[in-house]
């Protein structure tokens, strides 16, 4: 698998929950949830799954923590910053 798309895939879903969400974590759980999988013609499969599978998990078990926490959890400092 390529990091490097992973991460880039995971950051678009990440920012595409929270904005459909308006920053706030449960209902940004409940977008992640309600995306499709990937199919199996999809440009970076492996990769996209891989995002949206992470992002959802984290985003599920963190529906009462603060959004700080949860980008955090994610690896993303800078935007966890920008959040604040």
């Amino acid at each position: 698998m390529n990091q490097k798309l992973f991460l880039q895939y995971l950051k678009q879903y990440t920012l595409q929950a929270l904005k459909q969400a308006e920053d706030d974590v449960s209902l940004a759980a409940d977008y992640l949830e309600e995306i499709r999988k990937p199919g199996i013609l999809s440009k970076d499969r492996k990769e996209k799954k891989a995002a949206l599978d992470r992002a959802t998990k984290v985003f599920i078990e963190s529906r009462q923590r603060s959004l700080y926490v949860v980008l955090k959890s994610l690896g993303f400092d800078d935007l966890a910053k920008e959040k604040l």
